[in-house]
């Protein structure tokens, strides 16, 4: 097996050749490109940016949604000897114009015309900027500084195939791949230097994990500027599975149903919106959609857990084959009918969630790590996972609790460093390799890891508790009737929380009871906020008393990434929401 990724990606080719490596919706359709093609397209990229002057060593940035090109892009520029340095498409120009900056790159590749309108309006403030290079050109004036991808592919045309491989495998193992910068929840973003060992690593610890092969399908739909997106689509790719990309988020299950992937990588958010729009199907429904629905989960919780010790009744055996007949196959239906499993990671992702969709018959497997371990460090297993806990560690992967119970990770999938910030680098990989990630948990008896929460997210109340508000907000998402929440509590003298409902579920109840209004009004509703009580009282039973949560205000405009109250991978911004809900902290506090 190769040991870069240029050498894995040749591979690939070699053996899958006129195979489907991408599916693509355009003009309404769902367009195949093989394997073949994506070698020549990257191989056009590579002399092209060669015939421009650029040589080895420079980073190059990509600010373009999830597509062939991004992949194609990513390949051309590491044979060329390029690390490429992605952009979030959600960036403001100032953050575009910092991290272009920092990364110093010589060329810039834009998606469209909106994209390239937002880097010309800040191109005074990037200075190592030479080049602009458009995928999709609208009337576009093409000059020395800017040119379409097809431009730039026909600068290139004309080399052979064999050029390229001796091209490609002039990169070393040690050499770098990419800068991938932290999204952060404050300050500036730091650009973690990850190379093409890291990557092979990084594949070997989660193959156990997420094996797939020439029959199965992932679909791509978070950003790929994010570690995650990147590696489940590398891993995928030089698996020799295919790669579809959905149109967005909002059409993606739209998407998987056209599609029918076997394989999904995303974050809690994500599984935490389906459960929420499979219990608004529920709630519009007739009454006995209902008790049927609910008989249903009822069904397949309690076959679970006989299905764990080995022994399920026939009795059992009867009613579970008859709620997946008429209620779970339907709900796995609604996402393609051929998903193997779920992966989970980014954030926790609460074990109420994941024992209900492995009670309809989908397995969440939850994972753990972060951009500076090349993406995930550990994970469950098919054949041996825990709800609750995020696995444990791959091949070639160490662990280690340290002090306050911060999780320490060493191996290959460990960067090489942040880049320029030589400081930032020291303080978190100490001397005997051992990155410390910031993150607290705890490993069982059985070997899994448990996340407690981020140490700098722990909250102190004012008589000294630690408080991790992680668990608090997942135990209250979990419900049908919350949506978001955030825990505050620091230096307070007890914890409350601010809750988004979900609309839909709540009007459902409030018709039910007579209550009418929009959102809006029914947030202040003394009926609803005594319903409200009763959630949180009831999922506050499993924590401490210093824990539970003991006042709370409902607010009915969900946490918005726009607003810059979430990060890229939908983590909570805190200091935001902070700042943003202050009169209505203070007004729980003050009372």
């Amino acid at each position: 097996m190769g040991s870069t990724l240029n050498e894995l990606f040749l591979e690939i080719v070699d053996r899958r050749d006129d195979a489907t490596a991408f599916l693509v919706k355009r003009d309404r359709a769902w367009r195949s490109l093989s394997y073949r093609w994506a070698f020549q397209e990257a191989k056009k990229t590579a002399f092209g940016l060669k015939s421009l002057g650029f040589e080895r060593g420079g980073a190059l940035a990509i600010l373009a949604e999830n597509r062939p090109e991004w992949a194609t892009t990513d390949y051309g520029a590491m044979a060329a000897g390029h690390p490429l340095v992605p952009l979030y498409t959600t960036l403001i120009p100032s953050q575009i114009a910092y991290i272009l900056n920092d990364a110093e790159a010589k060329v810039l590749f834009v998606s469209s015309m909106a994209h390239l309108r937002t880097v010309l309006s800040i191109r005074e403030q990037i200075t190592s900027l030479k080049q602009i290079v458009v995928f999709y050109p609208e009337r576009l004036a093409e000059d020395e500084f800017i040119i379409s991808l097809n431009t730039l592919k026909s600068l290139g045309d004309g080399h052979t195939d064999d050029e390229y491989r001796e091209l490609a495998a002039r990169t070393r193992e040690d050499d770098v791949a990419t800068f991938v910068y932290t999204s952060g929840t404050t300050g500036n973003p730091k650009g973690v230097v990850l190379t093409h060992a890291n990557f092979v690593a990084e594949f070997d610890a989660v193959r156990p994990a997420f094996e797939g092969g020439d029959d199965d399908m992932s679909i791509s739909f978070l950003p790929l500027s994010h570690i995650l997106q990147r590696v489940a689509d590398s891993f995928s790719l030089l698996r020799g599975m295919t790669i579809a990309y959905a149109e967005s988020l909002e059409t993606l299950g739209e998407n998987l149903r056209e599609v029918k992937p076997t394989h999904i990588i995303a974050v809690p958010r994500v599984y935490e919106k389906i459960h929420s729009r499979i219990y608004e199907g529920v709630e519009k429904g007739p009454a006995l959609k209902r008790r049927l629905f609910h008989w249903a989960i009822g069904v397949g919780k309690a076959f679970r857990v006989a299905e764990a010790t080995g022994s399920v009744p026939i009795g059992l055996a009867v009613k579970h084959g008859l709620a997946d007949k008429l209620v779970f196959s339907k709900i796995r239906a609604a996402t393609g009918g051929r998903l193997k499993f779920y992966v989970s990671t980014g954030a926790p992702l609460a074990a109420e969630l994941g024992r209900f969709f492995h009670c309809v018959g989908i397995r969440i497997l939850e994972a753990y790590g972060m951009t500076e371990l090349t993406g995930a460090a550990t994970a469950n297993l098919p054949d041996n996972f825990k709800f609750g806990t995020v696995g444990k560690p791959g091949p070639g992967v160490e662990l280690k609790i340290a002090e306050e119970g911060e999780i320490c990770i060493k191996g290959g999938i460990v960067m090489r460093e942040y880049w320029k910030q030589p400081d930032a680098t020291a303080e978190t990989i100490d001397n005997d390799g051992w990155l410390h990630t910031g993150d607290v948990g705890h490993v069982d008896d059985a070997g899994f890891l448990h996340i407690t929460d981020r140490i700098k997210e722990l909250i102190v109340t004012a008589g000294g508790k630690n408080v991790a508000p992680q668990p608090l907000e997942n135990a209250l998402k979990s419900d049908k009737y919350i949506n978001q929440a955030m825990i505050i509590g620091d230096t307070r003298n007890f914890i409350s929380a601010i809750i988004v409902p979900d609309g839909e579920v709540l009007q459902a109840w409030a018709r039910e009871h007579d209550i009418l209004g929009e959102i809006e009004t029914l947030c202040t509703d003394p009926t609803v906020n005594e319903m409200y009580q009763r959630v949180v009282s009831a999922k506050m039973e499993g924590f401490s008393r210093y824990e539970q949560v003991r006042k709370f205000t409902l607010v009915p405009e969900e946490f918005n990434q726009d607003r810059g109250e979430l990060t890229p991978t939908l983590k909570l911004k805190r200091r935001v929401l902070l700042a943003r809900y202050a009169d209505v902290i203070e007004g729980m506090y003050g009372e």
